[in-house]
């Protein structure tokens, strides 16, 4: 790698090698009908999860990848669907090729270690890279040194090694109990007053605990939430705006839309336009 000069003297180069070449990859919608072809490919596929199951083959293998897992197929290995995608199936894919080792000890900070399949740690940080590929490949903005660290930054996500220590089993069991019904409920008409109430426990008590253990309040989770699902929903254009709002749980569009923007730097419309033209392949 080329050093960075110190003299302020024009554009200067970074030239690092990429231990990954990226190729092309899209959003693929089910329409509930055909399957995954039964083949044998050269490169790897990494596949995330939106909406709905999955299910792969190889040989001597089963996979069965819901909303929000991913999974990697193998160059060289025969795979296939065994049953038709299912209506409603939505998933990310992107394929690579792995370069031969670059000379020389790597850090263990430069390894990544990935599991074929498993959860997704932070969904929404992985689906605005793959909404960053797939919008660059739309518009042949998408050279091949964006796509690799592009590449590089999707398995960096999915790298199961933790970042930091596991430690929500130490969180008081109140905030994790918070946080488990509001992941279930909150496309519902919820508040801190009514996850109290289920909880059998004072609301200012409730709020405090979980901005305490998460760092967030419950309206910021609450929103952050509805929002994630907005940016999926959104890519549909056959739902209008109204319509996403209230099935993300937003009984007031017009805050929907004030919300929105607060947090993409985005209307709504705005966001449909620049991400819904990206590859999409249906069946």
């Amino acid at each position: 790698m080329r050093t960075i000069p110190t003299s302020p003297e024009g554009p200067f180069e970074l030239d690092f090698p990429s231990p990954i070449e990226s190729e092309n990859g899209g959003l693929f919608i089910s329409r509930g009908f055909g399957r995954h072809p039964d083949r044998v490919i050269s490169s790897y596929e990494v596949i995330d999860v939106l909406r709905g199951k999955l299910r792969l083959s190889e040989e001597g293998r089963d996979f069965e990848v819901s909303a929000g897992e991913y999974l990697i197929m193998l160059p060289g290995v025969r795979h296939w669907g065994p049953e038709d995608y299912p209506p409603g199936l939505e998933f990310y894919w992107l394929h690579f090729r792995a370069r031969g080792p670059i000379p020389g000890p790597a850090p263990t900070s430069a390894r990544l270690e990935l599991s074929r399949s498993g959860r997704i740690a932070d969904p929404e940080r992985l689906a605005e890279l793959f909404r960053w590929f797939l919008d660059a490949q739309e518009q042949q903005e998408l050279d091949q040194k964006l796509a690799n660290m592009l590449c590089l930054a999707i398995l960096h996500v999915l790298d199961h090694r933790p970042s930091r220590p596991a430690d929500e089993e130490r969180l008081p069991l109140t905030a994790r109990e918070a946080r488990r019904i509001l992941a279930r409920g909150f496309q519902s008409d919820i508040s801190t007053c009514l996850i109290a109430r289920e909880l059998q426990c004072n609301p200012d008590y409730l709020g405090r605990i979980y901005k305490k253990s998460y760092g967030r309040s419950i309206m910021e989770d609450l929103h952050a939430l509805r929002l994630k699902l907005a940016k999926r929903l959104l890519l549909d254009e056959n739902r209008n705006v109204n319509e996403v709002a209230r099935q993300c749980g937003f009984s007031d569009p017009a805050y929907f839309r004030r919300l929105f923007k607060r947090s993409t730097g985005l209307a709504p419309r705005e966001f449909r336009r620049l991400y819904s033209h990206m590859h999409i392949n249906t069946n």
